[in-house]
Parts: C-alpha cells; sequence; structure tokens
C-alpha cells in the first residue's frame, strides 16, 4: 500500500511537472497581442478602439487551455520517444519529434514578438527561425545525441522555469479586464447653430512622416509633386525646423497642448498620461489645455481627422466634428466579439492563414483617393465650413509604401517612401481643391507640417525598405528637419524663415492666428524672428 501511494504521489507530482512546462509553452505558444495586454505601460490599449473586455478576458483563457493542451503533448513526445528509445535501432530517429516540436516552439515565439511589434527586424521572420532552430538541434544530433538529448532536457528545463509565470499572468489579464473602458465612437459630428456670419477658418494639414529635406532639399530624380511645389509659391515655409520628438504618440499631444512631451502612456482605462521630461511628474492629459479648448473659448468651432491616437476619446468634449482609425487588433479579436469568440479568433486566423483566406477587410487597390478613410472624412470636414478650426492628421508618407506612383494605384504594397511622397502630393492636392470648393477660401489659412521627419534610422531594418528607399536615405542618412508651411487667404508670393525655429512654436502660431494678431505673411515674419 506504502509503494502504491509513493507511485501516486509521484504521478501527481508528474502531471503538474508537465503542466508547470506546459505553461511554460502555452506562453511561447499564445496570441501576439498578450504581450501588449500584459505591458505596464498600457500604450497598446490606448491604441486601440475600446472596450477590449471580451478580447483580455479571451487571452487570460487561451493561456490556460494552451497550457493543458500543451501538457498533453509533452505527455504523448515523452512516451513515444521513451518507446523507440527503448526499441532501439533506427527509430530513434524519433528522437528528433523534440526537435521540431522546439523549433515550432521559437518560430511561433517569434511570430507572437513580431505582432507585439518587439521584433521588426526584416532579416527575422518565422520560417528563417524555424529552419535555424532545427539546424542547430540536427547539428548536435549529429555530433552527440547525448549532447542533443542534454540540450533538450535544457530547452524543457527552460519550457518548465517559464510556465511559472502563468502564476502572474493569467491573474494579470483577468484583473486587466475588470478594468472600466468606455465604448469607442469612432466618428461624431455634434450639432452646431447656424452662423450668423462669416468667420475666420484655420485648416492644419499634417502629414505623418513627412521630410522636408527629401521634399525640397534632396528630392529623389524625376519626382514631381506639383501641389507641394505650388503650394510653397504661395506660402511662407520654415526651411530649418527643430523637430519636438520623433513619435506621434509623443509630438501632436505635445503640439496641442504647447509643451514638450518626453514619454506618453496608457491607462487600462485607456486614458493618456505623459510627463515633460524624465524627472517630471507624470500628468493625466486634459483636453481643455488643447488648441481646441482654445478655439473653442475664442468662438470657434472645431474638428479633427487622425488615425493612432485617439482623438475622439481623449478629445471628446472639446471637438464638434471627429473621426479616428485606430489600429485593428490581430488575429481575428475584436472588441464587438464575446469572450467565447474571442478565445476561438486565433484557430480562425490561423485556419484562415494556412487556407490562404484573406484576414479582415482587402486592401484597397484603386486610383481612387476615396479608398483612404483619413482622405474622405478629412474632404468631409473641410467641405463642412460650419468647423472653424479643422486638423487634419494624414497617414502618410509614413512607411511602409502603400502606393504605386507609376500605376498611380493605391494598397498594392511594394512601395517606398518615395511612393508614399507622391501619394502626399496627391492628397495635398484634393484637400487644396476641397478647400477652394468649399466658399470659404477667401477665409482660409492653410498649414501644411509634419510631426517628424523620415526616420530612416527605425525604417532601413524594418518590413518593407526597398532598394529605391535605400538609395534616397543616402544609404541611412537621417535629416530631422519636418516641413512646415504656411498659406494666408489670397497670398501669391512665396516667403522663407531660414533661421531655426522648435517645431513647438507652432502651437503659439496658431494661437496668434485664432486670436488674429497675425494674418498675412509679413506679420508671421516678425514673429518668427521673435522665436
Amino acid at each position: 500500500m506504502q509503494g502504491l501511494r509513493t507511485s501516486s504521489a509521484s504521478g501527481r507530482i508528474g502531471w503538474l511537472r508537465r503542466w508547470v512546462e506546459g505553461s511554460g509553452v502555452a506562453i511561447l505558444l499564445a496570441p501576439g497581442l498578450i504581450w501588449t495586454q500584459l505591458s505596464r505601460t498600457h500604450v497598446d490599449v490606448y491604441h486601440r478602439l475600446l472596450p477590449l473586455t471580451t478580447v483580455v478576458r479571451a487571452l487570460a483563457v487561451d493561456l490556460v487551455l494552451l497550457s493543458l493542451v500543451a501538457m498533453l503533448v509533452i505527455r504523448g513526445l515523452e512516451a513515444l520517444s521513451s518507446r523507440m528509445e527503448a526499441e532501439g535501432g533506427r527509430r530513434n530517429l524519433f528522437l528528433l519529434l523534440w526537435a521540431i516540436w522546439f523549433s515550432l516552439l521559437a518560430a511561433r515565439a517569434v511570430a507572437g514578438l513580431i505582432v507585439a511589434q518587439v521584433l521588426w527586424w526584416r532579416q527575422i521572420s518565422t520560417g528563417r527561425t524555424f529552419l535555424l532552430a532545427l539546424i542547430v538541434l540536427l547539428v548536435f544530433w549529429l555530433i552527440s545525441r547525448r549532447w542533443y538529448l542534454g540540450i533538450v532536457k535544457a530547452l524543457r528545463v527552460g519550457c518548465l522555469l517559464l510556465g511559472f509565470c502563468i502564476f502572474w499572468m493569467v491573474p494579470v489579464l483577468v484583473a486587466t479586464s475588470l478594468a472600466h473602458q468606455p465604448w469607442d465612437l469612432t466618428r461624431f459630428r455634434k450639432p452646431l447653430p447656424a452662423q450668423t456670419a462669416p468667420h475666420a477658418r484655420i485648416v492644419w494639414l499634417l502629414f505623418d512622416e513627412m521630410s522636408y529635406d527629401q521634399v525640397f532639399v534632396h528630392r529623389w530624380p524625376g519626382l514631381e509633386l506639383p501641389n507641394l511645389d505650388r503650394f510653397r509659391t504661395q506660402s511662407v515655409t520654415f526651411s530649418d525646423v527643430q523637430p519636438d520628438g520623433f513619435f506621434t504618440e509623443d509630438v501632436i499631444p505635445s503640439l496641442l497642448l504647447g509643451k514638450p512631451i518626453e514619454d506618453v502612456l496608457g491607462t487600462p482605462s485607456g486614458w493618456m498620461v505623459y510627463r515633460t521630461s524624465a524627472r517630471a511628474p507624470w500628468q493625466r492629459f486634459d483636453g481643455n489645455e488643447t488648441l481646441f479648448a482654445a478655439a473653442e473659448r475664442q468662438g470657434w468651432t472645431t474638428g479633427a481627422i487622425g488615425g493612432y491616437n485617439p482623438y475622439c476619446r481623449i478629445l471628446r468634449d472639446q471637438l464638434d466634428f471627429c473621426w479616428m482609425n485606430l489600429p485593428l487588433l490581430p488575429d481575428h479579436f475584436s472588441r464587438s466579439e464575446s469572450t467565447f469568440g474571442n478565445v476561438v479568433a486565433p484557430l480562425v486566423a490561423n485556419w484562415d492563414r494556412l487556407s490562404g483566406r484573406p484576414h479582415g477587410a482587402p486592401p484597397p487597390n484603386s486610383a481612387s483617393l476615396d479608398t483612404l478613410g483619413a482622405v474622405r472624412a478629412g474632404s468631409a470636414l473641410i467641405a463642412d465650413t460650419q468647423i472653424d478650426f479643422c486638423f487634419v492628421h494624414l497617414p502618410l508618407p509614413h512607411p511602409p509604401g502603400q502606393y504605386n506612383r507609376r500605376t498611380g494605384r493605391i494598397g498594392q504594397g511594394g512601395g517606398s517612401y518615395i511612393d508614399n511622397l507622391a501619394l502626399s502630393d496627391r492628397v495635398l492636392g484634393r484637400m487644396l481643391d476641397e478647400i477652394a470648393r468649399s466658399g470659404a477660401a477667401d477665409r482660409t489659412t492653410v498649414i501644411v507640417s509634419s510631426d517628424h521627419s523620415w526616420r530612416v534610422w527605425i525604417w532601413r531594418h524594418a518590413f518593407g525598405w526597398t532598394q529605391e528607399d535605400e538609395l534616397a536615405s543616402g544609404h541611412g542618412r537621417f535629416n530631422p528637419n519636418p516641413t512646415l508651411m504656411v498659406r494666408f487667404p489670397g497670398e501669391t508670393a512665396a516667403g522663407e524663415v531660414t533661421r531655426p525655429m522648435p517645431l513647438l512654436s507652432l502651437h503659439e502660431l496658431i494661437e496668434e492666428l485664432m486670436a488674429g494678431r497675425i494674418g498675412n505673411a509679413q506679420r508671421l515674419e516678425a514673429w518668427a524672428v521673435q522665436q
């Protein structure tokens, strides 16, 4: 009886060990989204359409289910390899199942980290990871079976140690799923009273990642940008703008608030907190401190179009018109699905990938600018002359390339930053035509700017980098100057400010424009001298 009890206890311990090891395997196999949801920064929560309650709850369930499945697979591999090893001979080849197993785990872990944007180097792929891991294990198999089995044992111990993380990961996911999050509106327009008299307007077109150097100084040979060139001849151009930062989530809130921002974090509820320096205290983003609130105090109506930043959430009280496009969740996860629907979403996504079915909405493949949601929404905002202060954040020429300037088609992929500049020029022409058709062109000041320059140092080693990008960048040369041009109503002459000016000064400039203290190119140039 004592022997039976000992055997039973030993069996329970064996299954417990396999479950913990299976939990480590489950962490490697888990959807990439799990890593962003476990982050203490909550930045991914901030950038997604909320609420994510059922999604995060499903991630916790997926992690537990994967650990149980992995436990059974490990038990099967143990039984199969032990049986084949006992029989000897050529059947020892079945021990290579461990090599295939760990190679699959390595590939899946890399795939998850790519989805979580922890890895983004173009040299890394799931296929290369699988082959590299398999080749290394095969080499050890050929050199020494004892070494090979020692590595397999070490890898299993690594999974076992990693598996203990499930005891904190699942509770964190459950706690995150209990946080109250609003139901995001992706667009709205508040009812406005009819205007009693024509009002001055400002249309601020912000082109994400537009480099002044690539547009006007070292333009790619043969690249035609007629709308940008024409706009420059009618505007005051700032040729030496000093960047405020290099990340959209920092720079745009900084411009709206009029203060430097060094770091941005999210909260479990999807709000934004920031700090102005590494040693400054964290502050909660307050829409009442932004340019939109300043415009309201001047009696202006306001509208914003954009992506990545959740404008309709953090500026809901300050905007009369809003449209936003936030990044989609990977692997068929959706805020609109039930918990069960999100639990099975990764299985559906993997099945679709294996069967070659498209995931989500098909990419646009058209010459029409209307395939770009931000362009449609921006046109609608500009056409609405009841909105006095219009902010249009356009996702161009931000990489990767989504345009073919030779065919004129959008969404084909494989394009370069130069292609995206050509598309940006088309979009600018569309926005300027919309201003001309609005009937308010004679009272509209137009600002064309960018949040930062082309970040060659990021994209050069990332997915989507092309040979044309390599040549256009001068093999990795980075120029930090963003773009800034201002055109006043009826202006037909070109002006230029060559002295260095911080991009953050744009906040004060817009306040001066709204207050009516700057109304022409001469006053703008005089103001710039004082910066």
